[in-house]
């Protein structure tokens, strides 16, 4: 049993050097011009272990797109719920996005200019399931904001359409940094951003 565990344990930690040095290849010479070969060089691992973990080049890159999406929405997620009022629960949720932005800027950057000519054969795949993790994230919003109208402090109504809003608001943010050469603190933003979208839905006083 032990044994095994400790395999496992190894597995991971190898998976994860690898999706580690193919994320700072493909941010910094893009799919086409990253090579398998370079990739293991890299990771410290011969060329046939990489296909011991995946099938290819293509898969390598779905693999370490979704999972760096699937880690940002976790940390954004436990953010939010280790807060308990729900402003300060909009606030911690536009931190965690800055945050883990600044924390992964290259894999950002380069993802945010990635176009069809730059992402791989399978995109069609990829793009499903990054619209699927996002509208889960919107779902996500959506519940803070419909908590904010139970108690009072949220106009009623339209909680999806404010999620939208702030999401949007939030990757504007984003992508003006990332192309601006990461100028400036991003998560000095946080308070502009949640100051814009409370101003917007806050329940006028009576």
């Amino acid at each position: 049993m032990e044994k095994a565990k400790r395999k496992e344990k190894e597995f991971i930690a190898r998976r994860q050097e690898i999706l580690d040095e193919a994320e700072r290849i493909f941010a910094a010479k893009g799919f086409h011009a990253a090579t398998m070969a370079e990739i293991a060089h890299g990771s410290g691992f011969a060329i046939g272990t990489l296909y011991q973990f995946f099938q290819g080049k293509e898969d390598l890159y779905v693999s370490m797109v979704t999972e760096k999406l699937q880690l940002m929405y976790q940390e954004i997620r436990d953010a939010v719920q280790a807060r308990e009022d729900t402003l300060q629960k909009v606030e911690a949720l536009v931190r965690a996005y800055f945050l883990f932005v600044e924390n992964n800027a290259d894999f950002c950057t380069f993802f945010v200019r990635s176009d069809g000519a730059t992402l791989p054969d399978v995109s069609n795949a990829l793009q499903e399931q990054m619209i699927k993790a996002y509208l889960g994230q919107i779902q996500f919003i959506e519940g803070i904001i419909n908590k904010g109208m139970e108690e009072g402090i949220f106009q009623p109504e339209k909680a999806r359409d404010y999620a939208f809003a702030l999401s949007g608001i939030i990757r504007g943010i984003i992508f003006d940094w990332l192309v601006g050469a990461h100028q400036g603190s991003l998560t000095g933003k946080t308070g502009l951003v949640t100051d814009i979208f409370l101003r917007g839905i806050l329940q006028a006083k009576t």
